[in-house]
């Protein structure tokens, strides 16, 4: 079965996990406030059901499943149906977020290079995943019975932020968030390349 046919199926219990971890879940939106700063025009990719888009203020959303989709629109988030790898914008955007999606794409070097085509000029993307090389994504891992997990290619943070680069920008920070176990969430920000090479992280 495809992930979206996942997501699709299992949206409802999807969406539910932020009501039963909602402390989690602000913590979380808190630490992406935190390193984005001020934008004027954001879009989500994998918006899913508009949690983060609706708290952090993105007017735009992106995802295949229709439901979840129908979801984030009834939350006030301006949706459409598309594909992470080819979004249906022209420079359009000073901020493109990937919150929790990139381990659920088929494509996911593919999806930020179409981010990177999608962005003005000096625009930055953020990158927030569990990482393969924490605990949390150790256990996640482990998660055989869950179908969203069970479906998921999880990355290391090196590859994260080599992905990042290899798409075209210049990673400018990097940071890690405690939410359960210690560095459970890491944050790659970057911005359109211009060659002047990128900050190193800490792992």
């Amino acid at each position: 079965m495809k992930i979206v046919e996942i997501f699709e199926k299992n949206w409802k219990r999807y969406d539910s996990w932020y009501d039963r971890n909602f402390k989690v879940f602000l913590k979380e939106v808190e630490f992406i406030q935190r390193n984005v700063g001020k934008f004027e025009r954001g879009l989500e990719v994998g918006v899913g059901t508009g949690r983060f888009a609706v708290e952090l203020g993105i007017e735009f959303g992106v995802d295949l499943s229709d439901s979840m989709l129908r979801l984030a629109k009834s939350r006030g988030v301006e949706v459409v149906k598309a594909d992470a790898a080819i979004l249906p914008f022209k420079r359009s955007f000073d901020l493109v977020l990937f919150a929790f999606t990139l381990c659920f794409l088929e494509r996911p070097l593919e999806a930020l290079k179409a981010a990177r085509e999608v962005l003005t000029h000096g625009g930055k993307i953020v990158v927030c995943c569990v990482p393969k090389d924490s605990k949390l994504g150790e256990e996640y891992m482990k998660r055989r019975d869950n179908p969203f997990y069970a479906n998921a290619n999880f990355y290391t943070k090196a590859e994260i932020v080599k992905m990042v680069k290899d798409a075209g920008f210049d990673v400018v920070r990097t940071d890690l968030e405690d939410v359960k176990y210690g560095g459970d969430v890491f944050l790659v920000l970057g911005v359109l390349s211009e060659g002047k090479g990128s900050v190193k992280f800490q792992e």
